[in-house]
């Protein structure tokens, strides 16, 4: 066979071959091309990424004004409330004032309880022989139970004692007894 048989046989082949390949590979040229064109359909959202790493630290920004001289203990008063548990800290320049008020969760003894008086939260009163320390703001007597709590009860009344005989009250010499001038 001769030199351009062999090519005109290759030719044909060639066209014939290219002819397939075209028919089987455009079919998949398009679908591929639709799937690229195609939007993904969204799925269920997923759990948030981790953080991501600390940038570069930013330029220091521009100097500030200087600020007001702070309150010290040189400008400081302090005073006891009139509710007894509450310290008024003052602190006073010129004419800015500060002030701070403390209260203390502390029992004060309010002696024996007087009717119409008020009492708040911490108060203790003598009733019928006992300690109650009231729970909250209240007008009422400590035995009804309304925002008081029992301290210490009354104890029993002791037995009657006995009367003794009283002693002599003459004056009790101390240390040796004079020796006379012999």
């Amino acid at each position: 066979m001769k030199l351009s048989e062999k090519e005109s046989i290759l030719k044909s082949v060639g066209f014939f071959l290219s002819a397939k390949i075209d028919k089987t590979i455009t079919p998949i040229l398009a679908r591929l091309e639709a799937v690229e064109k195609r939007q993904p359909d969204k799925g269920e959202r997923g759990d948030p990424g981790r953080d991501g790493r600390d940038g570069q630290d930013g330029k220091d920004g521009k100097k500030g004004k200087d600020g007001v001289d702070g309150l010290g203990f040189d400008d400081m008063t302090e005073e006891l409330a009139d509710d007894g548990r509450t310290i008024i800290r003052r602190y006073v320049r010129g004419d800015r004032v500060k002030e701070f008020r403390h209260s203390m969760a502390v029992v004060l003894d309010r002696g024996v309880f007087k009717e119409g008086t008020k009492y708040t939260a911490g108060d203790g009163v003598t009733w019928a022989g006992s300690f109650w320390i009231a729970q909250k703001t209240t007008t009422e007597k400590p035995d009804t139970g309304n925002g008081w709590r029992l301290a210490v009860k009354r104890g029993r009344d002791g037995k009657d004692g006995i009367l003794k005989a009283e002693k002599s009250r003459e004056p009790l010499q101390v240390g040796v007894p004079a020796r006379s001038g012999k």
